[in-house]
């Protein structure tokens, strides 16, 4: 009786349910279907249609990823004024991504969403005038195109910005209007590179009033936001008591946030906090936790910490 059950020719559905099985949400047959009927439309032309098409094949959203496949869709999105589909086929041109590297062609790409107001193909743009990839080499362009940007809400281009005002790159030097739009995008924007570059300027009296204790909540944000660097100079003033009241546990904590994982770290930091535990201070003293700061500060490139102090066998950790 089991053997034959293999044998038994496979129930029969009726059509409506099968029509329901096919195009219903989450089923690989009504995706299918979905895709199927967005590229007859495109075919029709339906420039979204043609987008949505596009963006599946680039980025395998529910398909299989075909960048070259991808080209024809977004070319027909973007002639269709979908300025998303002339941003992606832009860095496709930029990146050599399914088509031939062609950074000229990247750029007439960006340059119609850019002039429609959309943000991200500014910042494109902008960084083709900056290193001069396929356009004219022109600071100040790039400085107008990394504003649009900014002021499109896209933090890191405020910062691209606030670096042309601090080095007079396309734009008047200029380190107040910088450490507004340093201010602008660590804290509304939290961009941690922009919080760091400010708390340094603040720190150093580099172009403004010194300020530690401004520098020292600029680090925290940018520390709070995964900067190592922040974390580290934050450690710093903390055992220095520079800003702040002189803590040697919060700088081993700052120096451990700093310090992180293999090759993502500050190795400094590291090697600083493995003091820290050979010494006992601001933490309790372990040979063990020493060692290991030390291995973690040669691991991420800081060639002191490949070759540590002994530690001392009066030790007990």
């Amino acid at each position: 009786m089991l053997r034959n059950i293999f044998r038994l020719p496979p129930p029969t559905l009726p059509l409506f349910l099968l029509v329901v099985l096919a195009t219903a949400p989450g089923c690989g047959l009504g995706e299918a279907g979905r895709t199927g009927q967005q590229r007859s439309d495109c075919a029709d032309g339906v420039s979204g249609a043609c987008l949505e098409v596009g963006l599946k094949l680039l980025h395998g959203r529910k398909v299989f990823s075909d960048a070259g496949a991808a080209g024809p869709f977004l070319q027909q999105a973007c002639d269709g004024e979908e300025w998303e589909g002339c941003y992606e086929l832009g860095g496709m041109y930029r990146d050599g991504r399914g088509v031939g590297e062609d950074p000229q062609r990247a750029a007439e790409l960006f340059e119609g969403p850019c002039d429609a107001g959309y943000g991200a193909a500014c910042a494109e743009l902008g960084l083709l005038h900056q290193d001069g990839l396929g356009v004219r080499r022109d600071p100040a362009r790039a400085a107008d195109l990394f504003e649009a940007a900014c002021d499109a809400g896209l933090g890191e281009n405020c910062w691209r910005l606030a670096v042309a005002f601090e080095g007079g790159q396309g734009r008047e030097r200029s380190i107040v209007r910088a450490a507004e739009l340093y201010a602008s995008a660590c804290v509304e924007h939290d961009y941690a590179d922009a919080c760091l570059r400010l708390g340094r300027t603040y720190r150093n009296g580099s172009g403004l009033a010194q300020d530690p204790r401004r520098a020292a909540i600029l680090f925290e944000r940018g520390c709070d936001t995964g900067n190592a660097q922040s974390c580290a100079e934050l450690a710093d003033m903390y055992a220095g008591g520079e800003g702040v009241d002189p803590d040697m546990e919060q700088a081993a904590e700052f120096y451990r946030r700093a310090c992180g994982r293999v090759r993502r770290g500050d190795g400094e930091s590291c090697f600083r906090l493995a003091g820290m535990y050979q010494s006992g201070t601001g933490v309790e003293q372990s040979n063990r936790e020493a060692e290991r700061y030390y291995n973690l500060a040669c691991w991420n490139g800081y060639r002191a910490g490949c070759f540590p102090p002994p530690l001392t066998s009066s030790d007990s950790t």
